[in-house]
Protein backbone atom coordinates (compact mmCIF):
# COMPACT_ATOMS: atom_id res chain seq x y z
CA UNK A 1 0.00 0.00 0.00
CA UNK A 2 1.47 3.59 -0.67
CA UNK A 3 0.24 6.75 0.89
CA UNK A 4 0.10 8.91 -2.15
CA UNK A 5 -0.56 8.28 -5.95
CA UNK A 6 3.17 10.39 -6.24
CA UNK A 7 5.06 7.29 -4.85
CA UNK A 8 3.85 5.15 -8.05
CA UNK A 9 6.20 5.13 -11.09
CA UNK A 10 5.87 7.47 -13.51
CA UNK A 11 4.07 5.63 -16.29
CA UNK A 12 1.42 4.28 -13.42
CA UNK A 13 0.79 7.39 -12.24
CA UNK A 14 0.01 9.07 -15.31
CA UNK A 15 -2.31 5.98 -16.04
CA UNK A 16 -3.70 7.27 -12.84
CA UNK A 17 -4.53 10.50 -12.61
CA UNK A 18 -5.39 10.35 -16.42
CA UNK A 19 -8.20 7.99 -15.18
CA UNK A 20 -9.14 10.28 -12.42
CA UNK A 21 -9.56 13.61 -14.61
CA UNK A 22 -11.26 11.50 -16.52
CA UNK A 23 -13.99 10.17 -14.06
CA UNK A 24 -14.60 13.02 -12.44
CA UNK A 25 -15.75 15.35 -15.37
CA UNK A 26 -19.07 15.11 -14.98
CA UNK A 27 -19.01 15.44 -11.20
CA UNK A 28 -20.97 18.86 -10.17
CA UNK A 29 -17.95 20.76 -9.42
CA UNK A 30 -18.95 21.51 -5.73
CA UNK A 31 -17.75 17.99 -5.12
CA UNK A 32 -15.63 17.30 -7.90
CA UNK A 33 -12.24 17.80 -6.03
CA UNK A 34 -13.78 15.74 -2.80
CA UNK A 35 -14.72 12.77 -4.91
CA UNK A 36 -11.35 13.06 -6.61
CA UNK A 37 -9.66 12.73 -3.46
CA UNK A 38 -11.37 9.49 -2.50
CA UNK A 39 -11.22 7.74 -5.58
CA UNK A 40 -7.19 8.96 -5.21
CA UNK A 41 -7.13 7.43 -1.60
CA UNK A 42 -8.99 4.13 -3.00
CA UNK A 43 -6.07 3.58 -5.73
CA UNK A 44 -3.64 4.31 -3.00
CA UNK A 45 -5.13 1.88 -0.47
CA UNK A 46 -5.12 -0.69 -3.15
CA UNK A 47 -1.95 -0.30 -5.20
CA UNK A 48 2.06 -0.50 -4.23
CA UNK A 49 4.83 1.55 -5.90
CA UNK A 50 5.92 -1.07 -7.97
CA UNK A 51 2.18 -1.20 -9.77
CA UNK A 52 1.93 -1.03 -13.53
CA UNK A 53 -0.43 0.52 -15.77
CA UNK A 54 -1.88 -2.67 -16.40
CA UNK A 55 -2.21 -2.69 -12.28
CA UNK A 56 -4.32 1.03 -12.57
CA UNK A 57 -6.02 -0.58 -15.45
CA UNK A 58 -7.79 -3.31 -14.05
CA UNK A 59 -8.36 -1.26 -10.08
CA UNK A 60 -9.94 1.44 -12.12
CA UNK A 61 -12.26 -1.20 -14.45
CA UNK A 62 -13.65 -2.24 -10.59
CA UNK A 63 -14.34 1.02 -9.32
CA UNK A 64 -16.30 1.63 -12.94
CA UNK A 65 -18.38 -1.51 -12.31
CA UNK A 66 -19.09 -0.39 -9.08
CA UNK A 67 -20.24 3.12 -10.27
CA UNK A 68 -22.47 1.87 -13.23
CA UNK A 69 -23.81 -0.81 -10.52
CA UNK A 70 -24.69 0.02 -6.91
CA UNK A 71 -21.54 1.67 -5.91
CA UNK A 72 -20.82 5.32 -5.76
CA UNK A 73 -22.78 8.22 -7.25
CA UNK A 74 -21.80 11.56 -6.99
CA UNK A 75 -25.36 13.03 -6.52
CA UNK A 76 -28.91 11.52 -5.94
CA UNK A 77 -30.85 14.83 -6.97
CA UNK A 78 -29.75 17.75 -4.82
CA UNK A 79 -27.85 15.14 -2.83
CA UNK A 80 -24.56 14.50 -2.40
CA UNK A 81 -24.35 10.04 -1.96
CA UNK A 82 -21.00 8.11 -1.92
CA UNK A 83 -20.85 4.11 -1.22
CA UNK A 84 -17.12 4.33 -1.77
CA UNK A 85 -15.61 2.20 1.55
CA UNK A 86 -15.88 4.18 4.72
CA UNK A 87 -11.85 4.22 5.22
CA UNK A 88 -10.09 5.98 7.96
CA UNK A 89 -8.46 7.97 6.41
CA UNK A 90 -11.61 8.94 4.51
CA UNK A 91 -13.34 10.15 7.81
CA UNK A 92 -10.05 12.34 8.52
CA UNK A 93 -10.39 14.17 5.04
CA UNK A 94 -13.60 14.87 5.22
CA UNK A 95 -14.34 15.57 8.86
CA UNK A 96 -11.10 17.90 9.02
CA UNK A 97 -10.17 19.24 5.64
CA UNK A 98 -9.36 23.03 6.50
CA UNK A 99 -8.62 24.52 3.06
CA UNK A 100 -12.29 23.55 1.89
CA UNK A 101 -14.11 26.66 3.05
CA UNK A 102 -17.65 24.52 3.20
CA UNK A 103 -18.99 23.86 6.82
CA UNK A 104 -20.98 21.19 5.06
CA UNK A 105 -19.55 18.29 2.78
CA UNK A 106 -20.80 14.95 1.58
CA UNK A 107 -21.01 12.27 3.90
CA UNK A 108 -18.64 9.81 4.50
CA UNK A 109 -20.89 6.89 3.96
CA UNK A 110 -24.38 6.81 2.50
CA UNK A 111 -26.54 10.06 1.88
CA UNK A 112 -26.46 13.73 2.71
CA UNK A 113 -23.93 15.73 4.46
CA UNK A 114 -21.41 15.59 7.02
CA UNK A 115 -19.74 18.59 9.16
CA UNK A 116 -16.20 19.49 8.05
CA UNK A 117 -14.60 20.58 11.78
CA UNK A 118 -11.70 21.62 9.51
CA UNK A 119 -13.43 24.37 8.19
CA UNK A 120 -15.10 25.01 11.76
CA UNK A 121 -11.66 25.35 12.71
CA UNK A 122 -10.83 27.67 10.59
CA UNK A 123 -13.78 30.47 10.84
CA UNK A 124 -12.89 29.90 14.23
CA UNK A 125 -9.38 31.52 14.09
CA UNK A 126 -7.93 27.96 15.98
CA UNK A 127 -5.93 27.30 12.57
CA UNK A 128 -4.85 28.34 9.71
CA UNK A 129 -6.49 27.05 6.20
CA UNK A 130 -2.73 26.20 4.77
CA UNK A 131 -1.39 24.90 8.33
CA UNK A 132 0.12 21.82 7.25
CA UNK A 133 1.23 20.82 3.64
CA UNK A 134 -0.98 17.99 3.95
CA UNK A 135 -2.80 17.03 7.34
CA UNK A 136 -1.42 14.80 9.64
CA UNK A 137 1.74 13.71 7.61
CA UNK A 138 3.44 15.38 10.09
CA UNK A 139 2.10 14.89 13.01
CA UNK A 140 3.93 12.31 15.55
CA UNK A 141 3.04 9.29 16.56
CA UNK A 142 3.07 10.21 20.51
CA UNK A 143 0.56 12.34 19.53
CA UNK A 144 -1.72 9.65 18.07
CA UNK A 145 -0.90 7.73 21.25
CA UNK A 146 -1.50 10.31 23.67
CA UNK A 147 -4.88 10.96 21.88
CA UNK A 148 -6.28 7.88 21.72
CA UNK A 149 -6.45 8.39 26.13
CA UNK A 150 -9.70 10.37 24.95
CA UNK A 151 -11.53 7.23 23.45
CA UNK A 152 -10.15 4.94 26.12
CA UNK A 153 -10.95 7.33 29.32
CA UNK A 154 -14.46 7.52 27.71
CA UNK A 155 -15.20 3.63 27.29
CA UNK A 156 -13.77 2.61 30.78
CA UNK A 157 -16.29 5.62 32.08
CA UNK A 158 -19.52 3.95 30.28
CA UNK A 159 -18.14 0.59 31.57
CA UNK A 160 -17.35 1.82 35.31
CA UNK A 161 -21.48 3.33 35.10
CA UNK A 162 -22.98 -0.15 34.03
CA UNK A 163 -20.07 -1.83 36.86
CA UNK A 164 -20.73 0.07 39.96
CA UNK A 165 -24.51 1.04 39.80
CA UNK A 166 -26.09 -2.12 38.13
CA UNK A 167 -27.76 -3.01 41.27
CA UNK A 168 -29.42 0.47 41.26
CA UNK A 169 -30.56 0.77 37.78
CA UNK A 170 -33.86 -0.93 37.04
CA UNK A 171 -34.31 -4.05 34.70
CA UNK A 172 -35.50 -2.41 31.37
CA UNK A 173 -33.90 1.16 30.49
CA UNK A 174 -34.79 3.89 28.18
CA UNK A 175 -34.24 2.61 23.81
CA UNK A 176 -35.04 5.50 22.37
CA UNK A 177 -34.92 9.42 22.33
CA UNK A 178 -37.65 10.88 20.49
CA UNK A 179 -37.35 14.49 18.88
CA UNK A 180 -38.43 16.65 22.02
CA UNK A 181 -36.33 14.37 24.20
CA UNK A 182 -38.72 12.01 25.05
CA UNK A 183 -38.67 8.54 25.70
CA UNK A 184 -39.62 5.79 22.84
CA UNK A 185 -39.12 2.39 24.40
CA UNK A 186 -37.86 0.51 27.04
CA UNK A 187 -34.44 -2.38 26.18
CA UNK A 188 -33.60 -4.83 28.88
CA UNK A 189 -30.95 -3.54 31.18
CA UNK A 190 -27.88 -6.22 29.79
CA UNK A 191 -28.91 -5.20 26.32
CA UNK A 192 -28.63 -1.38 26.96
CA UNK A 193 -25.14 -2.13 29.08
CA UNK A 194 -23.72 -4.32 25.89
CA UNK A 195 -24.89 -2.05 23.12
CA UNK A 196 -23.51 1.07 24.52
CA UNK A 197 -20.36 -0.55 26.05
CA UNK A 198 -19.87 -1.86 22.61
CA UNK A 199 -20.70 1.30 20.66
CA UNK A 200 -17.45 2.97 22.81
CA UNK A 201 -15.18 -0.31 23.12
CA UNK A 202 -14.97 -1.74 19.23
CA UNK A 203 -14.03 2.01 17.35
CA UNK A 204 -11.62 2.31 20.02
CA UNK A 205 -10.08 -1.01 20.43
CA UNK A 206 -10.06 -0.37 16.05
CA UNK A 207 -8.12 3.18 16.52
CA UNK A 208 -5.34 1.46 19.21
CA UNK A 209 -4.72 -1.08 16.28
CA UNK A 210 -4.59 1.22 13.41
CA UNK A 211 -1.89 3.49 15.30
CA UNK A 212 -0.47 0.00 16.66
CA UNK A 213 0.34 -0.92 13.26
CA UNK A 214 2.01 2.32 12.14
CA UNK A 215 -0.35 3.24 9.30
CA UNK A 216 -0.34 6.93 7.36
CA UNK A 217 -1.24 9.84 9.78
CA UNK A 218 -4.36 10.32 7.91
CA UNK A 219 -5.79 6.67 8.46
CA UNK A 220 -4.49 7.18 11.90
CA UNK A 221 -6.17 10.41 12.93
CA UNK A 222 -9.55 9.35 11.17
CA UNK A 223 -9.82 6.29 13.35
CA UNK A 224 -8.82 7.86 16.71
CA UNK A 225 -11.59 10.73 15.85
CA UNK A 226 -14.04 8.04 14.90
CA UNK A 227 -13.59 6.17 17.90
CA UNK A 228 -13.85 9.61 19.77
CA UNK A 229 -16.91 10.43 18.53
CA UNK A 230 -18.33 6.69 19.06
CA UNK A 231 -17.45 6.55 22.46
CA UNK A 232 -18.51 10.21 23.25
CA UNK A 233 -21.96 9.28 21.94
CA UNK A 234 -22.15 6.27 24.04
CA UNK A 235 -21.07 8.17 26.76
CA UNK A 236 -24.00 10.74 26.34
CA UNK A 237 -26.88 7.62 25.48
CA UNK A 238 -25.66 6.17 28.76
CA UNK A 239 -25.97 9.35 31.10
CA UNK A 240 -29.66 9.70 28.81
CA UNK A 241 -30.46 6.50 29.82
CA UNK A 242 -29.88 6.90 33.24
CA UNK A 243 -31.57 10.15 33.65
CA UNK A 244 -34.67 9.24 31.71
CA UNK A 245 -35.87 6.31 33.92
CA UNK A 246 -38.35 8.26 35.34
CA UNK A 247 -40.07 8.91 31.71
CA UNK A 248 -39.76 12.20 31.88
CA UNK A 249 -38.75 14.14 28.62
CA UNK A 250 -35.01 15.63 28.29
CA UNK A 251 -35.12 18.77 25.65
CA UNK A 252 -31.19 18.95 26.05
CA UNK A 253 -30.81 14.88 25.22
CA UNK A 254 -31.23 15.48 21.68
CA UNK A 255 -28.65 18.60 21.07
CA UNK A 256 -26.22 17.24 23.73
CA UNK A 257 -25.76 14.14 22.00
CA UNK A 258 -25.10 15.85 18.44
CA UNK A 259 -22.32 18.14 20.79
CA UNK A 260 -20.81 15.21 21.89
CA UNK A 261 -20.36 13.89 18.64
CA UNK A 262 -18.62 16.44 16.93
CA UNK A 263 -16.81 18.30 19.97
CA UNK A 264 -14.72 15.50 21.38
CA UNK A 265 -13.73 14.32 17.99
CA UNK A 266 -12.88 17.66 16.59
CA UNK A 267 -10.75 18.80 19.64
CA UNK A 268 -8.78 15.41 19.03
CA UNK A 269 -8.30 16.04 15.38
CA UNK A 270 -7.69 20.02 15.73
CA UNK A 271 -4.77 18.43 18.45
CA UNK A 272 -3.20 16.24 16.00
CA UNK A 273 -3.24 18.73 13.31
CA UNK A 274 -1.70 21.44 15.53
CA UNK A 275 0.84 18.63 16.81
CA UNK A 276 1.63 18.35 13.12
CA UNK A 277 2.15 21.89 12.22
CA UNK A 278 4.66 22.24 15.06
CA UNK A 279 6.78 19.12 13.67
CA UNK A 280 6.65 20.78 10.64
CA UNK A 281 7.69 24.38 12.04
CA UNK A 282 10.61 22.24 13.66
CA UNK A 283 11.98 20.91 10.74
CA UNK A 284 11.55 24.06 8.86
CA UNK A 285 13.45 25.67 11.15
CA UNK A 286 16.24 23.16 11.53
CA UNK A 287 16.60 23.17 7.74
CA UNK A 288 16.77 26.43 7.68
CA UNK A 289 19.75 26.48 10.69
Amino acid sequence: MITSLEQLNPRARAAAHDWLDRAVAGVDADYRDAVREDLAAYFADHLDASATPADVARLAAGVGEAQDGTGERARFGDWPIDFTPPTARKVAHRWWNPRDERLFVPRVFGLGWTLNVGAAAVKLGLIEPDAEDEPFTSTPEPAFRAALAVPAALTAAVAAHYLFRWRGLPGRLPAQLGATGRVDGTMPRGAAAAVDVSVAALPTAWAAYQVARGTDGASSAGAVAAATAAAATSAGLTLWRAAATDGRPRPWAGPGLVALLWVPSGVVLLGLALAGRAAEQRRDLGVAR
